[in-house]
């Protein structure tokens, strides 16, 4: 006889055994009885407890019959078979959890555990038997849990390297675009930003969060670039302001104020479009070179000599 049968047999008799032993069939178990023990099913028969029940004076034949429900078995389990996701680890996990989920439906309905109990002497004996079958699928749930766990993890991973990746690709388009490294206030960025990486759909948190993130992370690394080159140009303020007048940029600016508009555009453009901070506009502005046009003029007088000696061909 089969073991479903066995279980579903001893459910049928035992109203038959306990009026044959003379005892009270109550449909439920004293759990929390403080005095317990347990009696494998394979060391005594169900019988042989109800005689020992009546033998020290039991009255009373406790049992509960568990029958195995699927669908609260299967509840933690998402069924992916829909899942478009084409990833390898994907169409495992749902290969895994189809199989117990299909083995788990053909035995909802069945006996699962069978439980009896007797009080003897103060003490709640307890007899169990459970099918070897539920034991199988718990032990399998238990393993197609932990690979599920283990391959969710893998795929947010890869999500999170992704993400990551088009985060750095997104920054790296507004770090190399002009526009955006020169832009002078909050207005003229954010058209850059719109012109280069235009905002998704409100209901697209994600790619929002990553478009932000992008910004956070190209407006960081250009100020650092900057801080960069410019700390460098503190160190040679004087041949900057050279280059600056031997470049004729200057040659017919007058006035301080045009001046400093040309030094801020000679900085920029040799900075390659970062915008140059105003210390060291006040610095530059105060050597001879920049501050004094008559220095300005008598460089470029010096210069067209030069070029009129050795003519460019």
């Amino acid at each position: 006889m089969s073991e479903n049968a066995v279980l579903a047999e001893l459910c049928e008799r035992l109203p038959i055994m306990a009026e044959e032993f003379g005892l009270q069939l109550i449909p439920a178990v004293p759990e929390d009885h403080p005095g317990r023990a347990h009696v494998d099913y394979e060391a005594m028969a169900p019988e042989e407890l109800c005689g020992l029940a009546r033998a020290t004076g039991a009255r009373v034949l406790f049992h509960r019959t568990t029958m195995f429900d699927a669908e609260s078995f299967l509840e933690e389990f998402v069924d992916q078979s829909d899942d478009e996701d084409s990833d390898p680890a994907r169409a495992a996990e749902t290969e895994a959890i189809q199989r117990l989920r299909r083995r788990a439906k053909r035995r909802n309905g069945q006996v699962e555990e069978v439980e009896l109990c007797v009080i003897l002497d103060g003490i709640a004996v307890f007899w169990s038997r459970r099918a070897t079958w539920a034991a199988d699928l718990e032990a399998e749930a238990d393993t197609a849990q932990h690979e599920q766990n283990g391959l969710v993890e893998h795929v947010r991973t890869r999500r999170a390297q992704d993400e990551e990746t088009e985060i750095t690709r997104i920054a790296r388009l507004l770090q190399e675009d002009r526009a955006f490294r020169e832009a002078k206030g909050p207005g003229e960025r954010r058209r850059a930003i719109e012109r280069l990486v235009p905002a998704p759909r409100d209901e697209d948190y994600e790619a929002g969060q990553m478009r932000w993130r992008a910004i956070r992370q190209a407006t960081s690394a250009i100020e650092e670039a900057a801080e960069a080159v410019f700390g460098d140009y503190m160190t040679q303020l004087t041949e900057i302001a050279d280059e600056l007048v031997a470049s004729g940029a200057l040659d017919n600016a007058r006035t301080i104020p045009a001046r400093r508009i040309h030094l801020k555009k000679f900085l920029s453009e040799r900075s390659g479009g970062y915008a140059p901070p105003a210390d060291l506009i006040t610095l530059m502005m105060e050597l001879p070179q920049l501050r004094d046009s008559a220095g300005t003029k008598t460089a470029s007088l010096a210069r067209q000599r030069h070029e009129a000696l050795f003519p460019m061909e």
